[in-house]
C-alpha cells in the first residue's frame, strides 16, 4: 500500500508542478516590463537590448519559450538568471540550504515546545500553564511575522545588543567547509567550533521569530486533541482501573491526540516557507525567499519559476512522508 501511495503522490507531484509552471509562466510574462532592458541597463542602445532578447530567447512565441523551459526543467536545468547571470540551479544550490537550515530549526522548536505545552495545557486546564498556552496560540496567529522580526531586532540587537541583527555569519568570517551547506552541521562535522558559535548566534532570532507562528498552531491542535481524547470512555476506564494519571496521558491519550497534529505537519512546512520570505528580508538572510523576492523585482522569469517549483515540490514530498507516517501511527488507515 505504501508503494502505491508513493507512486500516486509522485504522479500528483508531476501534475502539480505542470499546472503551477503554466500559471507562474503566464503570470510572469504578463508583467509590463522588459527583462532585456533591465539586464542591459537604462542607457543601453536598442541594438544591445535586441541582442539580449535574442540571447535569452525572449523574441520567441510564449508557447515556444514555455516548451523550451519545460525541456530544461526535465533535465534539472532551470535556465540562466537574468539578474545574477548564473545558472538558476547554481543559485538554488547556494540559497536553498540557508532556507532549509532556518526552516528545519524553526520546525524542531515548534514541535519540541508546542507538543509538551499543548499536552500540559489540556491536562491542567485553567491553570497558569493553560493561560500561557492560550496566549501563545492567540498571539502567534495574530502577530504578523514581519512585525515580530522587527521587534526582535529592535530589542535584542538595537537595545540590548545580545544577538546579531541578521545574516548567516559576520562579513569578516568565512563559512565552514561545505559538506551539507548547513553552516551549523558543517561546523560540527569539521570541528569548527568558532564558526558554530557564530552561526548559532545568527540563527537564534530568525529561527525563534519563524517558529512562533508554527508553535501557536501546534500548541492549539495538541491542546484541542488532548481535551477531546481525555473525555473519551476508554480514558475513564483506564483511570477506573487504577492507572496513574501520567501513564494514562502518556500511553493512552497522547498517541491518539497527536494524530491530527501529525496530519498538519505538512501544512507547517508551507507556513514556515511563507513566513521565511518575510523573515529573510528583515534579517538579510541569504535564503531562497530573499532570492525569490529579488527575482520578482528584477522580472527574472527563470529564477521566479524555479523557486516556485522547488518550494511546491518540497511541500508535496513532505506531505507524502506525513501520510506514510500516519499509516504507521493508525493501522486502520491501511484498511
Amino acid at each position: 500500500m505504501i508503494a502505491r501511495l508513493i507512486i500516486r503522490r509522485l504522479f500528483f507531484l508531476v501534475l502539480v508542478l505542470f499546472g503551477l509552471s503554466i500559471i507562474t509562466f503566464t503570470l510572469s510574462h504578463l508583467v509590463p516590463a522588459d527583462p532585456a532592458r533591465m539586464i542591459a541597463g537604462p542607457r543601453a542602445s536598442k541594438a544591445s537590448v535586441e541582442k539580449i532578447r535574442e540571447e535569452y530567447g525572449l523574441n520567441d512565441p510564449l508557447v515556444v519559450q514555455y516548451v523550451d523551459y519545460v525541456k530544461g526543467v526535465v533535465r534539472l536545468d532551470f535556465g540562466t538568471s537574468f539578474s545574477s547571470r548564473r545558472p538558476v540551479s547554481e543559485d538554488l544550490g547556494r540559497y536553498l540550504p540557508a532556507t532549509i537550515e532556518l526552516g528545519l530549526y524553526a520546525f524542531l522548536i515548534s514541535m519540541t515546545i508546542g507538543v509538551p505545552l499543548g499536552v500540559a495545557s489540556a491536562v491542567k486546564r485553567d491553570s497558569w500553564i493553560d493561560h500561557i498556552s492560550r496566549f501563545v496560540s492567540i498571539s502567534g496567529l495574530a502577530f504578523p511575522v514581519f512585525w515580530l522580526a522587527l521587534m526582535a531586532q529592535f530589542f535584542f540587537f538595537g537595545k540590548l545588543g545580545w544577538l546579531p541583527d541578521g545574516q548567516r555569519l559576520p562579513n569578516s568570517v568565512d563559512p565552514p567547509e561545505s559538506i551539507t551547506r548547513l553552516y551549523t552541521i558543517d561546523s560540527i562535522l569539521t570541528g569548527n567550533w568558532h564558526t558554530l558559535r557564530l552561526s548559532t548566534e545568527h540563527l537564534i532570532l530568525p529561527v525563534l521569530v519563524l517558529a512562533y507562528g508554527s508553535l501557536a498552531v501546534v500548541t492549539r491542535m495538541v491542546r484541542g486533541g488532548m481535551i477531546e481524547v481525555l473525555n473519551q470512555d476508554y480514558i475513564r476506564t483506564a483511570r477506573a482501573k487504577g492507572l496513574a494519571n501520567n501513564d494514562v496521558v502518556r500511553r493512552h491519550a497522547m498517541k491518539n491526540a497527536l494524530l491530527p497534529t501529525v496530519t498538519s505537519l505538512g501544512l507547517q512546512v508551507g507556513l514556515l516557507f511563507s513566513g521565511a520570505f518575510l523573515v529573510e528580508i528583515v534579517f538579510s538572510w541569504p535564503g531562497v525567499g530573499r532570492y525569490a523576492v529579488d527575482a520578482i523585482q528584477a522580472v527574472d522569469y527563470n529564477a521566479t519559476m524555479a523557486t516556485t517549483l522547488v518550494i511546491a515540490a518540497i511541500f508535496v514530498i513532505v506531505n507524502m512522508f506525513v501520510d506514510i507516517l500516519y499509516i504507521f501511527l493508525d493501522p486502520r488507515i491501511a484498511l
